[in-house]
């Protein structure tokens, strides 16, 4: 087959060469034997060996690199059963967006612009899904998992530490009542899906959910992890009492009416 380039301009084919890309052969003059990594090698072999691609190939993918177009979830799902480093920077993900809610509403937060520690991957800050093949690359080596962790740090700093406002947005568990003030980004914490309110996930050191056997000095006695929400028939107290207080303006507003 000719050399596509090449057929529209009307030039001459010489020596074909592949494209590692579109799979296509190229002459030598549309094809200068440039490096680049293969997205679609990179997705489903997490291999990121630079291929030799054809001009048009090499400029277009220098165009997307950047660029969050790869939900992996869609193309390869198993991808997070094999690769670790992309289970942590989803995790990492996901706790910045649970993260962004205290800055938008912190004047100190936005005053210091936080949330552009991140304004080269804007789109950490809007979902946990879409990546661009950059990440891919920086996950592959190493590098976004060290600088996320850094962002991540910086950001919980200032909600649980410097912040006032944002450390009263807290929750104590209302399961147990006992424990430190939690946050929905903690690694020791559930969160209910419907009112997002959140509970102890795990065994603590002092008296608090699942320690009573430690509290009495009977170790053995309690078990190795506890989950104050699941363990309670997965009842969400707060649920529990916003439907009642719906269930209250309702009789009152009938009341009234019948009135």
């Amino acid at each position: 087959a000719p050399c596509q380039p090449c057929a529209t301009t009307g030039g001459v084919p010489s020596e074909a060469r592949q494209c590692d890309y579109t799979g296509l052969y190229y002459c030598s003059s549309c094809h200068w034997n440039d490096l680049a990594v293969v997205p679609a090698r990179a997705i489903h072999n997490w291999d990121f060996e630079p291929r030799k691609v054809s001009r048009c190939s090499m400029r277009y993918l220098a165009l997307m690199v950047s660029r969050p177009v790869l939900k992996l979830r869609e193309i390869n799902p198993l991808l997070f059963n094999y690769v670790e480093e992309l289970v942590e920077i989803r995790k990492l993900r996901q706790d910045i967006l649970l993260m962004k809610p205290y800055f938008i509403t912190c004047k100190e937060a936005m005053e210091a612009r936080l949330l552009l520690q991140l304004q080269d991957r804007q789109h950490f800050v809007e979902n946990d899904e879409m990546y661009s093949l950059q990440d891919l690359i920086d996950i592959e080596a190493g590098r976004l998992g060290c600088s996320l962790t850094e962002i991540h740090t910086l950001f919980a700093k200032h909600i649980k530490l410097d912040c006032e406002r944002c450390q009263a947005k807290g929750f104590v568990c209302e399961l147990c009542r006992e424990g430190d003030v939690l946050f929905p980004f903690d690694s020791h914490t559930s969160v209910c899906a419907d009112c997002s309110a959140v509970f102890h996930r795990y065994q603590h050191t002092g008296a608090g959910c699942g320690d009573v056997g430690v509290a009495r000095g009977n170790p053995e006695l309690s078990p190795p992890s506890r989950d104050c929400y699941y363990d309670n028939s997965t009842t969400c107290p707060r649920c529990a009492r916003l439907s009642l207080r719906k269930q209250s303006l309702f009789q009152d507003s009938s009341t009234e009416a019948e009135s």
